[in-house]
C-alpha cells in the first residue's frame, strides 16, 4: 500500500494512473469471511440494520450477519441510526443493538465504554453521501481500533457482465461505486491506513453461470464481487 501513498495524500497526482493493487483473493462468501474475522473479537457492527422487512426472514434463514456475528465475537454490539430496525432486532431476541448517530455529541463517550477493539464497516459506505467523514468520526472515537471495511466492487467481473448487457445492476439507496483505488483514497481522507485489501464473493455460487464467475475471478481478484480492507488510524 506504501508506495501510492503520495497518490493517496494528494501530494503527488496523475490522470492516468495505473494501480494494480495486490488483493488477497478468497473464495468464502462475504459473510463467511466476516464471521471468521470477528471470531473472539469486541466488535462494534456499524450499520447493523439491514433492510428492515428482511431482517426477521434472514434471522430465521440464518444469514443475518449481526446474529452470525453475535455468535461468534466474543462482545459484539450494533449501531444504526435506524430506530425501526433497532426495533425490529430486539423484538427478535437482539438486545446488543442501539440507535446511535456516530455524529451526535453522546456517542464518543459511548463508544469508548464499549471498549471495542475491532470496528466492522460492512457495506455501509456506499450509502453515505459523505463516507470519508463517517470515518473519520469512528476513528476519532476508537483511534485504537482495528477497522475493517467492505464495499460492492465496481471493478467486479459481475458488473462487467452487466454492463457488456447494457444493464447497471444496482442497489437503489447507494450513493456511489468504489474501486481498489477510490476505497483506499477515501480510508486516506479519513485518516486511516490500510494494511490490507481482500476480494472475496457476495454469496456462495449456486448456477452455472455463478460458478463459472468464480472460477475466473481466482484468476483476477480484482474481479471479486466484494472489497475488504484492513486499516488503522494513522495515530
Amino acid at each position: 500500500m506504501h508506495e501510492i501513498g503520495g497518490y493517496l495524500s494528494g501530494k503527488c497526482f496523475s490522470d492516468d494512473f495505473a494501480y494494480q493493487p495486490q488483493i488477497i483473493g478468497h473464495h468464502q462468501p462475504r459473510g463467511d469471511l466476516l464471521t471468521a474475522r470477528v471470531a473472539g473479537r469486541r466488535v462494534l457492527h456499524v450499520g447493523f440494520a439491514d433492510h428492515v422487512p428482511l431482517i426477521a426472514r434472514r434471522v430465521a434463514d440464518g444469514s443475518w450477519l449481526h446474529a452470525r456475528l453475535t455468535r461468534s465475537a466474543s462482545v459484539c454490539e450494533g449501531i444504526d441510526i435506524d430506530a425501526g430496525a433497532v426495533t425490529t432486532a430486539r423484538g427478535l431476541g437482539f438486545n446488543n443493538v442501539h440507535v446511535l448517530d456516530v455524529f451526535s455529541s453522546d456517542a464518543a463517550a459511548q463508544l469508548a465504554r464499549w471498549e471495542m477493539d475491532l470496528v466492522l464497516v460492512p457495506d455501509v459506505i456506499e450509502h453515505l453521501p459523505d463516507p470519508a467523514a463517517f470515518l473519520r468520526r469512528l476513528a476519532s472515537c476508537l483511534p485504537r481500533a482495528e477497522f475493517v471495511v467492505t464495499v460492492p466492487n465496481a471493478l467486479s467481473l459481475r458488473n462487467a457482465v452487466h454492463a457488456v448487457q447494457g444493464v447497471e445492476r444496482v442497489n437503489t439507496d447507494h450513493r456511489s461505486w468504489f474501486s481498489p483505488f477510490t476505497l483506499l483514497k477515501v480510508l486516506a481522507d479519513a485518516g486511516l491506513q490500510c494494511d490490507g485489501l481482500h476480494g472475496c464473493p457476495v454469496s456462495a455460487a449456486s448456477t452455472f453461470k455463478g460458478k463459472a464467475l468464480r472460477a475466473a475471478v481466482k484468476m483476477r481478484p480484482i474481479w471479486s464481487d466484494v472489497l475488504l480492507a484492513e486499516a488503522k488510524a494513522v495515530l
